[in-house]
């Protein structure tokens, strides 16, 4: 492999060159080459070309396809940063990340044709198949594509893509985040995994998860091959870590959790992996005891690290001697090379530097001053995380400062879900809360109303789920007469908790 240089198409094209025949792509649909994405992507991207839209922008509908991927590479030859979608999103919501990202050009696969259209209209939505084994074809707008020679590239571009994240305020934050900070994430995992052409790499996440980037470029910066979960077995993939002979996984604990419980986590149940990762949530220790069990033969990482900061910032691994661990929560390690993470004294607050950190939110000045700080000439970012580090300078995530909570990896504002409940119940009151939690680990929500709206409950659950992604949508609503409260006249949290599930564990 040649360095990495530092635009995420290289990282590709490199392989392509040398490798054009080997396999990149695995999904439902069938097993394609680096040489079968390159041409879609050459296609893609001199359509994007073409646009006359402004602002850095192309929209992504299409999810574990074909076109998925090579649309991807695709918009990012062309020197844009794309924005993905998901067909999960609520509709409004989908028109509000439009309207902010400036998009008049979308992406898509078939499957999501129609929806593209109901945002963009038909001028704006480029339609991409997967190749015709039997015609030898694969189609852009229903035209064949034509192998030709190579187009120059790529064009460059500052941003790769823009991800968007829960928001306190009621709407969603874009995080837009750039080659170079996408690149170095790279160089440094590549170093960690070792990885390289023999890998197979999981696909489990949708591309609007940052984490779908790790995967994407891991495979294929090592000149390996992604293999896509398909969506029925995105809650249990154990069978599919073994069928696809997985080298390299990565999930969220929630996802191991579940293959738990499920009893899927026996002994050698997975001896085709040699690196495990895991991310976006706190690691229960006792977890990651039983997946080592599963996986023998594989090292156990545990990364941490907000959208902000791209994809993860810091990194454990917890395969030799006693695993590091406080309270039944692995240790989320030490700051990646070229990063820093500083603790602030006086409340324990994570702030993380260095390259990887993004440049703000998307038109937004006022929360990104309030999060990206420039202390002693270097720029940090305030995560709104407590940790705190042992004599080993491992470092221990403690909760948050405020009333973010992660539910199956995701980051939730519980305001923005209280914001559209109190919309439309106009009640006296509304809390929402993470619930339940297990080991640690967030699996939903529940809100709490004053019980006079009792008889709305199936109503305003409806009103969440047109607004809001469905992880973010409330599992039920407690009717109460009043909240409880502590001794100082705040809403008692501990005693709700107590009210939803008694005799649990209920820790947050």
């Amino acid at each position: 492999m040649t360095d990495i240089r530092p635009h995420l198409w290289d990282l590709f094209a490199d392989t392509h060159r040398s490798r054009p025949h080997a396999t990149a792509l695995v999904t439902h649909q069938g097993v394609f080459t680096y040489d079968e994405l390159y041409i879609a992507a050459l296609a893609v991207s001199a359509s994007v070309q073409r646009t006359r839209q402004e602002g850095p922008f192309i929209g992504l509908f299409a999810e574990r396809t074909f076109a998925a991927y090579a649309g991807m590479l695709g918009i990012l030859h062309a020197g844009r940063a794309y924005v993905p979608f998901s067909s999960e999103m609520p509709a409004a919501r989908r028109m509000h990340i439009r309207d902010l990202a400036g998009l008049t050009r979308i992406i898509a696969d078939a499957d999501h044709m129609v929806q593209a259209r109901e945002l963009v209209g038909d001028a704006g939505t480029s339609v991409l198949g997967s190749p015709d084994r039997m015609e030898g074809q694969l189609h852009l707008d229903g035209s064949p594509i034509a192998t030709g020679p190579a187009i120059a590239g790529p064009i460059p571009g500052e941003l790769a893509y823009m991800l968007f994240t829960s928001g306190s305020t009621g709407t969603p934050k874009g995080v837009p985040v750039s080659h170079r900070s996408v690149v170095t994430y790279i160089r440094h995992m590549r170093a960690m995994f070792r990885s390289g052409p023999d890998d197979r790499f999981s696909q489990l996440f949708a591309l609007t998860f940052d984490l779908s980037v790790h995967d994407i470029f891991m495979a294929w910066a090592s000149g390996a091959s992604l293999h896509v979960v398909p969506e029925d077995q995105r809650l249990a993939p154990a069978s599919f870590i073994r069928d696809q002979g997985i080298t390299c996984w990565f999930a969220v604990p929630s996802s191991a959790l579940v293959m738990q419980r499920l009893r899927l986590l026996r002994a050698n149940a997975f001896p085709s992996l040699r690196v495990s990762a895991f991310c976006g949530e706190p690691l229960p220790m006792d977890l990651a005891q039983a997946w080592m069990l599963a996986a023998p033969n594989s090292r156990l990482l545990n990364l941490y690290g907000p959208t902000e900061t791209t994809i993860a910032i810091t990194a454990y691994e917890a395969t030799t001697g006693p695993i590091a661990q406080d309270r039944g929560i692995v240790s989320i390690g030490h700051a990646l090379p070229e990063a820093e993470a500083v603790i602030e004294e006086d409340t324990g607050e994570l702030l993380l530097g260095g390259p990887q950190l993004a440049e703000g939110y998307w038109q937004d000045a006022p929360r990104t001053a309030e999060r990206f700080i420039t202390r002693d000439g270097r720029r940090l970012y305030r995560t709104g995380d407590r940790v705190h580090r042992d004599a080993n300078g491992y470092l221990y995530f403690d909760g948050r400062l405020d009333d973010q909570v992660k539910v199956r990896g995701h980051r939730v504002e519980l305001r923005e879900v209280e914001l559209v409940l109190q919309r439309h119940s106009a009640a006296t009151f509304v809390h929402v809360l993470a619930h339940p939690l297990r080991d640690g680990l967030a699996t939903g929500l529940v809100a709490v109303l004053p019980d006079d709206h009792a008889a709305r409950e199936q109503e305003l659950l409806k009103a969440c789920a047109t607004e809001l992604p469905d992880y973010m949508v409330p599992s039920r609503i407690l009717f109460l007469k009043a909240l409880p409260l502590s001794s100082s006249g705040k809403v008692d949290r501990r005693a709700l908790r107590a009210l939803l599930d008694p005799g649990t564990d209920q820790r947050p």
